[in-house]
């Protein structure tokens, strides 16, 4: 039911020497695991009378901003922000909707044809009621509170997975350089004990057994390889980089718990900010928007009457009833409950993974230093049988014992400071930190 009032008013990594794996400097398998561009020939840099190009590995930060440009939900944040645009336009208006307008004509032409005319033309202009532009321009401005928590929420999840992938790489690398440098000390040992059979000190079974141990270490390097190369395309394949930015290696353990800045926290917050703007929008347009009406005519009575013309405003209050709106106030009211539990949700769901993540560091740290002293005795032993061996008071098959054991150990002590240092690199970004 509409009233009508009317009045006239204007217009973002020769014997054998000790094996070289015991050395576990993090510069050894950091340096493994980078890739370099290939230089251009030197002769083109002659012509062209300019030091060949030197291409710098990225940082994390450039790392990080590379994998979230490719990564598919950015475009989440860009269709959030567009919808704020839209509603922020729209709230910017200071009509509550589209113009539009009539022409009228009348006559009594079909009837009693006395020369009756009537011509009208009217626009009309809808209004916004009282509190419905303050609703549409605080939904639009939630919306877009959303959006850049949305887009820091991503940049969060990317980093986690980008220093995943370095990781897993620093793991790979030192397996390869580990076991190259374990399969170049075998030659050594085959070479030494080739001699020694040669000289009659040593059986040929001698030479077949150390023979089978240079192959076993030649198939550990070569499926280190391959893993290095599997992890390298990975990592390309999710950043579209050739090289792997170097980590800090003094990282310590942040201390302090979870807070609300954190962006997954501040992900759902914005968006129970918004669910509740929609909410009170909601309630804003249970009434529909009153119209103004502005119009001219020109009419006659009968043919003998001179035509007059005349300017008019019209208004229509709609008296809206709560029932008209009453499911989309009620789908607001579920997309609120269902942002507040998200949230809820989330906190405790980072809880729990916060005290996962500390007990994973407390492990890694104790298996440090269980690997350091397990490197240190099985160091000793090999030393002592190397010794033993070189003087004629031990047999081969003791030897290889001891150098299988020291390179086991070797490569379960990098392993051990790589999986430390990762442990602290989770347990800092749970906390929400991005490092740069």
């Amino acid at each position: 039911m509409k009233l009508s009032l009317k009045a006239s008013l204007s217009f973002v990594s020769d014997s054998p020497p000790i094996l070289p794996a015991v050395k576990t400097t993090d510069d050894n398998y950091q340096t493994r695991a980078m890739r370099k561009f290939p230089l251009k020939p030197l002769l083109l840099a002659t012509l062209l009378s300019a030091a060949p190009p030197v291409f710098a590995a990225p940082n994390l930060d450039e790392a990080i901003q590379a994998a979230v440009q490719r990564h598919p939900l950015l475009q989440q944040a860009a269709a959030e922000r567009a919808l704020g645009k839209g509603y922020r336009q729209q709230a910017d208006s200071w009509l509550g909707g589209d113009l539009s307008a009539s022409l009228s004509y009348y006559s009594d032409q079909i009837g009693s044809d006395e020369g009756y005319r009537e011509m009208e033309a009217g626009v009309s202009l809808p209004l916004w009621m009282p509190g419905q532009r303050d609703a549409r321009q605080n939904l639009a401005r939630a919306i877009g509170e959303q959006a850049d928590a949305s887009t820091a929420l991503l940049r969060w999840q990317v980093a986690g997975e980008v220093l995943e992938l370095i990781w897993s790489l620093r793991l790979v690398a030192s397996d390869e350089e580990l076991a190259d440098a374990q399969w170049a000390s075998a030659r050594q040992l085959e070479k030494a004990v080739e001699r020694r059979v040669g000289a009659g000190e040593l059986a040929r079974a001698d030479l077949l057994m150390v023979q089978q141990d240079t192959l076993s270490r030649e198939v550990e390097h070569e499926n280190a390889r391959m893993a290095m190369d599997s992890a390298m395309a990975t990592w390309q394949a999710y950043t579209g980089l050739n090289e792997v930015p170097t980590l800090p290696t003094d990282q310590l353990p942040l201390e302090k718990t979870l807070h609300i800045s954190h962006p997954l926290l501040q992900r759902e917050q914005r968006r129970v900010a918004q669910m509740t703007a929609r909410r009170d929008d909601s309630r804003r347009q249970r009434q529909s928007a009153p119209e103004m009406t502005l119009y001219a005519k020109r009419d006659r009575g009968s043919a003998q009457d001179p035509f007059g013309n005349s300017l008019g405003a019209e208004i229509s209050l709609p008296f809206g009833s709560k029932y008209s709106m009453a499911p989309q106030v009620a789908e607001s009211e579920a997309a609120l409950a269902e942002a507040r539990m998200g949230l809820a949700s989330a906190k405790r769901n980072l809880e729990l993974k916060r005290v996962q993540t500390h007990q994973e560091l407390k492990r890694s740290k104790k298996a440090l230093a269980l690997a350091k002293r397990q490197n240190q005795l099985a160091d000793t032993r090999m030393t002592m049988n190397q010794r033993a061996f070189d003087l004629g008071e031990s047999d081969l098959f003791l030897l290889l014992q001891a150098r299988s054991q020291a390179a086991a150990a070797a490569r379960n002590l990098t392993r051990s400071r790589i999986e430390y240092r990762r442990a602290v690199s989770r347990h800092n970004h749970l906390l929400g930190e991005v490092p740069q």
